[in-house]
C-alpha cells in the first residue's frame, strides 16, 4: 500500500483529482482520521477534501504514474 498526504486548495482541485484518479485501475481511498472513501467518487472526495489531515491510499506499490500525476496535490 502507499500513503501520501495531499491537500485540495479550492474545489476546482477535488473535480481534478477525481477525474484523474479514474484513469487508473487501482483501489484508491482518501482517508482523513476515520473517514475512509473511494477516492474515485466524486461526493466521497468533496465529503472529505477539507480535511486537514487527508491522505491518499493507493492499494498498490508500484504506482509511480498516478503519483506523477498527482504532485501538484502532494503535501511536503
Amino acid at each position: 500500500m502507499t500513503k501520501i498526504p495531499i491537500s485540495f486548495h479550492k474545489p476546482e482541485d477535488i473535480i481534478r483529482f477525481v477525474d484523474i484518479v479514474n484513469h487508473y485501475d487501482y483501489t484508491i481511498q482518501l482517508v482523513s482520521g476515520n473517514s475512509v472513501v473511494d477516492a474515485k467518487s466524486i461526493i466521497g472526495a468533496f465529503t472529505v477534501g477539507s480535511a486537514d489531515d487527508l491522505e491518499v491510499q493507493v492499494q498498490d506499490r508500484e504506482c509511480q504514474d498516478l503519483l506523477e500525476n498527482l504532485a501538484e496535490y502532494v503535501c511536503e
